[in-house]
């Protein structure tokens, strides 16, 4: 066997070319990986993507059902769910597409429950969650009533009985970047995969508890991004992912879904041509321009606590007596969350904490 048959080669050349988005070579390489050692969900899970981005939809399922059978962990296999349901959703097979985004939703998938919503909006139907065994023999049992109703085999709704996340994430955008954090602490660096595509953004990390993992799968963004300039940190408190805006200065009004034409820079879809966008990521009626300010320190590119401490002195180095006062007062009384500089206003009374909306101030306790 040559070097260029052996089988750890031709999965490296293949994951480069996947990467590059080369999807018909990457799939040859991938078929001859699979042709020469045991299948892997990975692999074929990565085959059914290109099968998928080259419009080959039955292969793609085949290869999504193959990765089902052989997968060892609910990540693994609600992965291999959701990419089987959504073959067949290109196919028109809308209800195998909305049972299998409902296994994938049942494996602790987020990105299952939007899946699930676009097929019931199709006319699919979500199956009702397994009879546990007590209820089964309750239900046969001589003693219950004829007349009793029998429990309905399906379910109108999507989500009613789907796992909840206990992980949130939360994204905001700059001008350059689509930024999203994934609120998780303490996650050793090498526990954290992230890959990024033209439109997609998949995140599995191994939890500190043992045997439990994550898993975010962001398909498709709602715009292009460039992976190749796309990047992640993992810190004490959170994963960070910045991902590069393919067309800088466009407005994200979703971070997921269908592509909309382009919005220029300052405008969200669907807002009138004459409303401006609202500052973020603060909830207080002072609002701050920040694509403004990223766009000013991008090139130092400051990170977190940093970036926040080079704002504050940039503003506060060339400020009025007053204007720095007002900076100060506020800062300190909001907790960090509101930064004025209007002395008139902000010296009649206390600056109130007003946290990012979807976000609780809590008090810190030692």
């Amino acid at each position: 066997m040559t070097s260029d048959d052996d089988p750890s080669t031709l999965l490296v050349s293949a994951n480069e070319l996947f990467l590059d988005e080369q999807y018909a070579p990457a799939r040859d390489l991938y078929t001859r990986v699979l042709a020469a050692t045991p299948s892997t969900v990975d692999t074929l899970l990565k085959r059914a993507t290109c099968n998928h981005n080259l419009a080959a939809f039955e292969a793609a399922l085949a290869d999504a059902r193959a990765a089902i059978k052989v997968a060892t962990t609910p990540v693994a296999a609600g992965k291999a769910h959701l990419r089987a349901g959504m073959a067949a959703l290109e196919l028109g097979k809308v209800q195998d597409a909305t049972e299998a985004f409902v296994e994938a939703g049942r494996a602790g998938v987020p990105a299952a429950d939007k899946w699930i919503e676009k097929c019931v909006a199709r006319g699919g139907k979500v199956p009702a969650p397994p009879v546990p065994a007590s209820s089964q023999q309750f239900e046969s049992s001589p003693s219950q009533s004829s007349s009793a109703p029998t429990a309905p085999t399906l379910i109108p709704a999507a989500a009613s009985f789907l796992p909840p996340s206990k992980i949130r994430h939360e994204w905001y955008q700059t001008d350059a970047f689509i930024i999203i954090s994934v609120f998780i602490k303490n996650v050793d660096s090498s526990a954290a995969t992230i890959n990024f595509a033209s439109r997609a953004i998949s995140v599995s990390v191994k939890l500190p508890a043992a045997g439990s993992a994550y898993s975010l799968e962001l398909d498709p963004l709602l715009h292009d991004i460039i992976p190749g300039e796309s990047q992640f940190a993992v810190m004490k408190t959170k994963i960070e992912i910045k991902a590069k805006k393919a067309v800088a200065g466009i407005r994200w009004a979703e971070l997921e879904g269908e592509e909309d034409a382009a919005v220029p820079a300052g405008k969200v879809v669907g807002v009138a041509a004459s409303e401006d966008v609202k500052a973020y990521p603060s909830s207080s009626k002072k609002h701050t321009n920040w694509d403004a300010i990223a766009k000013e320190t991008d090139d130092d590119k400051p990170e977190g606590e940093a970036a926040l401490n080079a704002l504050f002195q940039s503003i506060y180095k060339d400020a009025t007596p007053d204007t720095r006062r007002a900076m100060m007062k506020s800062y300190v009384e909001s907790s960090g969350t509101c930064l004025s500089t209007n002395w008139d206003e902000i010296s009649q009374k206390k600056t109130e904490v007003t946290p990012p909306e979807g976000m609780v101030a809590k008090k810190f306790e030692m």
